[in-house]
Formats: C-alpha cells, sequence, structure tokens
C-alpha cells in the first residue's frame, strides 16, 4: 500500500526529534495515524494495522482502530502521537485535532504499568549487560563434558563430585547409556566413543551399548544436566550476539560507564513520564529535561545512582501514585468507541 494512497488523519517526527534529546547523529523517526477504507473495517478480508512509510527509512503510520486500542491500553509510544509538540507535525487535518480534544478523557491509571513496565524492561537489559561486561563468555561454546555430575563413585578413589572431569578418562574407558540422561562409565575400549572429533561429550550414545551394561560394572555413574548445559549455551549465544552487533560508540560508553547510557537515557524519561500522566501533567513529550536526560546518556549517573533511581522511582509510581492518581482505572472503552466512530465517519464523509 502506497502512503501517498492513504486517508492520512496526522503525521509527525517521533523520537529524539520530538523528546528534544536528537543529535546531529540522530535518526529521523516519523509516525502517524491513517484511517482505513471502510471495506478494511468492515470486512475480514482486507486488514490492515500498519504500513510502513516507503519514502521513510523510520517511518510507521497506525491504522485508526488500532492505534485507539493501542491508546486505551497506554503503550508509550502510542499516546505521544496526541500529546507531540505542534512544531514538530509534518501534516494535520481536522480529523486529528478532534482526537486531541478527547486526548485526556481517554487516559486512565493503567499507564502506571505500561510506562514504568517499559522502563524495568530497559533496567533489566542495562542489568544484563553489566553483568556481560563485568563476567565477559570466553570464546569457545560451552561443552556437554563441562556439564555432567557424578552420582556415584565405585573406585577405591576419593573423589568428590566436583572434582569428577570425564576427561580425565578418555583414554581408558568407554561410555553407557542408562537413561534419563544418567551413564555409567566403564573400563576398556580405548575411550572412543565418550569424546567426539570436536573434543566434546558424545551424548549420541543410547541404547545400542545396553548390552554392556549387564557385562562391565561400572567405574562412576552420572547425570548430563542437559538443561544446564542448555542455559549456558543460550547464555554464550546471546553475549556474542550483543558483542558483536553493539554501536561502537554506544558500546564504548557502556564499556566507560558499566552501562548502556541510551537506555539509560530512555528509562529516566520513561519513569518520568508516567509519573506526570499519574499526577495530570498529560504527556510531556517535548522534555524539560532533555539536557539533564543528554547528560544521562553522556554518562553522568553511575551505575548504582541509575539503579537505585529506577527501582525507587517504579515503586512509587506502582504504588502511592497509582492509589492516589485521579485518572480512572479503567479507560473508558464506550467513549473509545464514539470517538473512533466519529473519527472514521468524518475520513469517509468528507
Amino acid at each position: 500500500m502506497q502512503t501517498n494512497e492513504l486517508n492520512n488523519i496526522v503525521q509527525h517526527y517521533a523520537g529524539s526529534i520530538a523528546y528534544g534529546t536528537n543529535l546531529p547523529t540522530s535518526d529521523v523517526d516519523i509516525r502517524g495515524i491513517f484511517c482505513a477504507e471502510s471495506k478494511s473495517i468492515r470486512t475480514p478480508f482486507f486488514p490492515v494495522r500498519e504500513v510502513t512509510m516507503q519514502d521513510q527509512e523510520d517511518g510507521k503510520l497506525y491504522e485508526l482502530s488500532n492505534f485507539m486500542k493501542l491508546y486505551t491500553d497506554g503503550n508509550p509510544n502510542i499516546l505521544e502521537t496526541l500529546w507531540v509538540d505542534d512544531k514538530d507535525i509534518i501534516s494535520s487535518s481536522e480529523v486529528y485535532n478532534y482526537l486531541v480534544s478527547q486526548r485526556e478523557a481517554l487516559l486512565s491509571s493503567k499507564v502506571a504499568f505500561t510506562f514504568s513496565g517499559y522502563a524495568v524492561s530497559q533496567l533489566k537489559r542495562i542489568k544484563g549487560h553489566n553483568k556481560w561486561i563485568n563476567n565477559p563468555q570466553p570464546e569457545d561454546k560451552p561443552k556437554h563434558i563441562d556439564h555432567l555430575k557424578m552420582v556415584s563413585n565405585f573406585t577405591e578413589d576419593k573423589i568428590m563430585p566436583r572434582d569428577f572431569y570425564l576427561g580425565n578418562y578418555v583414554s581408558s574407558c568407554s561410555l553407557v547409556y542408562y537413561g534419563s540422561d544418567i551413564y555409567g562409565l566403564v573400563s576398556g575400549s580405548g575411550g572412543s566413543n565418550i569424546i567426539t572429533d570436536k573434543g566434546d561429550l558424545n551424548v549420541s550414545i543410547k541404547q545400542k551399548q545396553q548390552d554392556k551394561v549387564d557385562r562391565t560394572p561400572p567405574l562412576f555413574i552420572f547425570k548430563y544436566l542437559q538443561d544446564e548445559y542448555r542455559q549456558a549455551k543460550e547464555k554464550h549465544t546471546n553475549y556474542w550476539t550483543w558483542k558483536k552487533n553493539r554501536n561502537q560508540n554506544r558500546s564504548e560508553l557502556e564499556e566507560k560507564f558499566g552501562y548502556d547510557c541510551k537506555h539509560a537515557m530512555h528509562l529516566v524519561r520513561l519513569l518520568r513520564m508516567g509519573e506526570e500522566i499519574l499526577t495530570g501533567q498529560g504527556v510531556l513529550v517535548k522534555r524539560p529535561d532533555s539536557q539533564e536526560l543528554l547528560s544521562i546518556r553522556n554518562g553522568a549517573w553511575s551505575y548504582d545512582e541509575l539503579v537505585d533511581y529506577a527501582e525507587n522511582k517504579d515503586a512509587i509510581i506502582r504504588g502511592e501514585l497509582y492509589k492516589n492518581t485521579s485518572l480512572p482505572k479503567k479507560p473508558n472503552i464506550k467513549l473509545a468507541s464514539e470517538v473512533l466512530i466519529t473519527a472514521q465517519n468524518m475520513c469517509w464523509n468528507k
């Protein structure tokens, strides 16, 4: 669908430009609303929820029905569209003016959990990256052989479970599968079936060796900790994917300050915006604290200061502010339906 074929309601600058935190290197984000043709709304055959603007790399337009649902849900990115500064509006319409007139009445205290929820997700990411910075993963991938737990020792050697290492028995022993990730280690066969060509545990040994169980008593019985191995593998993959795809400039700040400063800036902004909405100030898209936010992006706060601020503010928003706000606990769906129908009729009958 070509964007020039849409019934556009509004298009505006979003992201850092709308917040007043943009830099010369910042992307130009554009958001907006359009009203689909009636056949897309009244029939199930031509559904449309959003479109990407073909002439804009970072441009997205939301269909009016979808937009209204997301607005009443308290989606932070969506709320901004009806509260964006007039100077950041690229094109507008009478329908947009009508929607703006209803914007405050369509808010609810759900924002305590959407804004704070988005912020907490940023905080979790920051904490995770901080752990990666201070505890980097080795280049070698995790191996099955490192995730074994000895459960029985039938030898005379006093070996503690934590000291058991299968690699010590490669040259003189073989592996027997007992079932349910339980293996026995038996003497003989030169260990050709214990370690693969890549130096890892051969976990493919299954029932075909069951006959050995009846003939050869095991030296050790151990359990292969499959879930532990999978978690280690996932952690290793996530770390090196993050390491590979990091923005160079942001990674330098992250290494210097111990966290992603851009994530931190958005975290603080989201928490403050949630607090402002709950205290009756509306959605302040153009940030009055833009310079402080930029300083946070440049590493003005320590990692501990950031975490303390975020955790305390989150507790206040979800507790005291949510409890005492004058906003309704649930969105006014009846009003939202009336506003949506009126706006659709204005688009279709103009």
